[in-house]
């Protein structure tokens, strides 16, 4: 006997007629950091490994950001910082906050770069590892959450929450990231290093100049508008020269010294304003 197929049965929806499911937001952001690891370098995603792909991070010290923004464990983080780096206070709590900045600040440039698709990255969904094994640093967020055009094939995905248009996404970016993140923990190192605000937030410029140069590459789109967009968006754009190279690869200065320099072997990173008497 034929089985009845759902086309036969009274009432079915044709086959034709039932809503595709929509495509899983971090499809996209995966096949660009795969091509970013393979064709620029495993540097600039390292730290997203695990939450791009799942798996824990082994070995790792857990910091959930809600506990930086409000100061608990601050002194913790620049503990490590100084552990690895043996500076001064100052330049450990620098260089902390650099590192920090850049892993919270990578996946929404990802998401940016591969679909204008960003995580929420809020201090209440974002944890920042530290471990003894390779990566040392990397982030998650603590569940799915996403932010997106209305004519992004995942609008409909239940992590997904759709927004106007490109000028409230980065104004959420910013209010996400930033106000509701970096800020308060930036907030929690000033309160304990003399170290100048101008400095770090010189940090924020630079992790966002250098995850656009580092991903821009995987995507069509001209690296150069990118880092403007962003850098703009975090009101940081008067702390770094960006411009693109002949092959049209974004290249960028800072506008102020991450302190790495004053570290017992230190030198001068790349983009440092020191090699250019500007800083």
């Amino acid at each position: 006997m034929r089985l009845a197929t759902a086309e036969a049965l009274p009432g079915a929806p044709a086959l034709a007629d039932r809503p595709v499911p929509a495509p899983h937001p971090m499809t996209a952001l995966r096949a660009v950091a795969g091509r970013v690891e393979r064709d620029v370098s495993r540097h600039p995603i390292a730290g997203l490994r695990s939450w791009l792909h799942g798996g824990p991070v082994p070995n790792a010290v857990e910091f959930p950001a809600h506990e930086l923004a409000s100061g608990e464990r601050v002194e913790e983080l620049m503990s490590t910082a100084a552990a690895l780096w043996g500076g001064s206070a100052h330049a450990n709590a620098a260089l902390a906050w650099k590192t920090y900045c850049y892993w919270t600040l990578a996946p929404a440039v990802l998401g940016y770069v591969a679909a204008r698709r960003v995580p929420v990255m809020d201090a209440a969904n974002t944890v920042f590892s530290v471990s003894d094994e390779a990566p040392m640093f990397s982030v998650r967020q603590v569940r799915p959450h996403f932010l997106a055009l209305p004519h992004d094939p995942c609008a409909g995905h239940p992590d997904v929450e759709v927004v106007a248009n490109e000028e409230v996404l980065l104004d959420r970016l910013r209010a996400t990231a930033f106000d509701a993140h970096l800020g308060p923990v930036l907030d929690a190192f000033l309160a304990r290093v003399r170290v100048g605000r101008r400095t770090l937030m010189g940090s924020l410029a630079s992790g966002l100049s250098y995850a656009v140069a580092s991903m821009a590459q995987a995507v069509p789109d001209a690296d150069e508008v990118i880092a403007k967009t962003l850098l703009d968006a975090f009101d940081v754009a008067h702390l770094v020269d960006v411009a693109t190279d002949e092959h049209g690869r974004l290249v960028y200065r800072r506008r102020t010294c991450c302190l790495a320099l004053t570290i017992e072997g230190g030198r001068t990173c790349s983009t440092c304003c020191v090699q250019s008497d500007r800083c």
